[in-house]
């Protein structure tokens, strides 16, 4: 393996992380944050970027930087360590969190699953209070929480082959181990143009949900913090109360709308914005997602009328109708299903059955190529239309296989990796589960979604790690743990594990 250009390409991703984190300033002293805050981001801003650069130019000096797949899938996995490093500082320095605190968030923030440890009665540095929620922490800390989940949505490491061409000796590479989803269709044949273009939809899926969020009656700071959240599925609020404290139906049917499109394939955006809009409906992915965010909402919906529903922010409904149900149960669905993991509603009273259905949301995610995670829709898709042809070859032994999918003939090959995939994805939750019930995190409902949740990127659970709870209870070494596992999520599991095997390093 070439080491001087996985450090190379590292230290060129940890560029833009500081690039990124010094945008936080000019927004912090918009917001009129105290100049000790701007001070660390600066500090830290400049100090990674300094400190990057020298390295870039040492490991470029005098030799020729060749990539390949051992190296790709180093550079992505190790790049996700380092930026989750780096960008843990300004909580370390700010928020006064714990190491492991600051980590934990941080990974939390990059890889869009949206679990928390910050709760009222933080300490801060700035001041010496103590936080009484989100709202009371630096607006510059804020928005750098929302900028991990924006980076980390479409990818740190796309983006850095989109902005910097000369990394496209090991584009290829970079791109498949990143990229999520069983297949990776490039939309033109220069890796780096398709990158571009994948931020370009990005940004404006972006930039028109902060608009219309604005004019629903947010400020623009929180707007933009949410949209960010928002696209790249990942349910950072700026509020304690998630999106409950804005007591607005229409800011949800918003954010439903955005959630919902940021779980669909980046592919069809694009194909939609150049006028071909038939194909969504034409993708059986897209059909698949629908139905079950279809199915889903109805059923809840209809199990919840007639009983209370507890907002996040306290306010209870009694013998809630069934539209006042279904806005509820359309929000946590969509939330849930595409890994977002805002909440409106605490779920935990709510009937076993739902609890059942948002749980198996959790485990099917969004679709192949957006910023969602799970296992994705057309994964599931295919494992059921695979279970099909094998009853099928119970009656007829000489048939070939002949799952299709987008009238595609899918290749055996496809499918074993899928098989191996679905089984590494509950193997592993099964053994984190087991690992969270030794080191004592509460009883084995909590073990078990708080590993599902941070495996399938998703934020809330139930019991313990609900809607209205944080994580900021578990002990050091659970907290840890869950953070790898979220890494493993985010980076579907292979371009992580194939790491661990000797053969890797030979």
């Amino acid at each position: 393996m070439n080491l001087r250009a996985v450090t190379n390409a590292i230290a060129s991703v940890l560029i833009i992380v500081g690039a990124a984190m010094l945008t936080a300033v000019p927004v912090g002293l918009a917001m009129g944050d105290p100049p000790a805050v701007l001070r660390v981001l600066l500090y830290c801003a400049l100090g990674t970027m300094a400190v990057s650069g020298l390295v870039v130019i040492l490991a470029r000096h005098g030799q020729t930087l060749v990539f390949g797949f051992h190296e790709g899938f180093a550079v992505v996995s190790l790049s996700w360590v380092a930026a989750t490093l780096v960008g843990a500082l300004p909580y370390l320095l700010i928020a006064d969190l714990r190491w492991y605190d600051a980590i934990f968030e941080t990974m939390s923030g990059f890889t869009t699953t949206g679990a928390s440890v910050i709760e009222r009665g933080l300490p801060l540095r700035s001041g010496g209070a103590l936080s009484q929620g989100l709202a009371d922490l630096p607006a510059a800390l804020l928005y750098w929480r929302a900028l991990t989940h924006w980076l980390g949505g479409m990818g740190i490491v796309v983006l850095s082959v989109a902005i910097m061409p000369w990394l496209g000796l090991g584009a290829q590479q970079l791109f498949r181990a990143e990229v999520p989803g069983p297949t990776h269709d490039r939309i033109t044949p220069r890796i780096a143009d398709s990158a571009k273009i994948l931020w370009g939809v990005y940004l404006t899926l972006t930039l028109l949900q902060t608009g219309l969020l604005c004019l629903s009656g947010m400020s623009w700071f929180d707007a933009w913090c949410h949209a960010c959240a928002t696209v790249a599925t990942g349910g950072f609020s700026t509020r304690q109360e998630s999106l409950a404290f804005y007591h607005s139906a229409t800011i949800e049917a918003i954010t439903i709308l955005f959630m919902f499109l940021s779980g669909v394939n980046f592919l069809l955006h694009y194909r939609a914005l150049r006028g071909e809009w038939r194909c969504l409906w034409k993708d059986e992915e897209f059909r698949f997602y629908t139905a079950v965010c279809l199915l889903a909402t109805a059923s809840i919906a209809l199990v919840v009328t007639g009983r209370s529903i507890v907002t996040t922010a306290g306010e209870v409904i009694p013998s809630a109708s069934y539209l006042t149900s279904l806005r509820y149960a359309a929000f946590q669905v969509v939330s849930i299903v595409t890994t977002t993991g805002f909440v409106t509603a605490d779920f935990n009273p709510w009937p076993a059955y739902c609890a059942a259905v948002l749980v198996l949301l959790m485990y099917l995610g969004g679709c192949a190529g957006s910023t969602a995670g799970g296992m994705k829709q057309s994964r599931i898709l295919l494992l059921l239309r695979y279970g099909v042809f094998q009853v099928e070859r119970c009656l007829f032994r000489r048939t070939m296989s002949n799952v299709r999918f987008n009238g595609q003939r899918i290749d055996p090959i496809v499918l074993h990796k899928i098989l191996a995939f679905f089984f590494l994805f509950m193997a592993i939750n099964v053994a984190v589960t087991l690992a969270l019930c030794l080191l004592g995190v509460g009883d084995l409902v909590t073990a078990a979604t708080a590993t599902l949740s941070s495996l399938a990127n998703v934020g809330p659970g139930l019991g313990q790690v609900g809607a209205t709870s944080t994580y900021a209870w578990m002990p050091p070494a659970a907290k840890l743990l869950l953070s790898f596992t979220m890494l493993l999520g985010r980076l579907e599991l292979y371009t992580v594990l194939v790491m661990f095997l000797p053969s890797f390093y030979r």
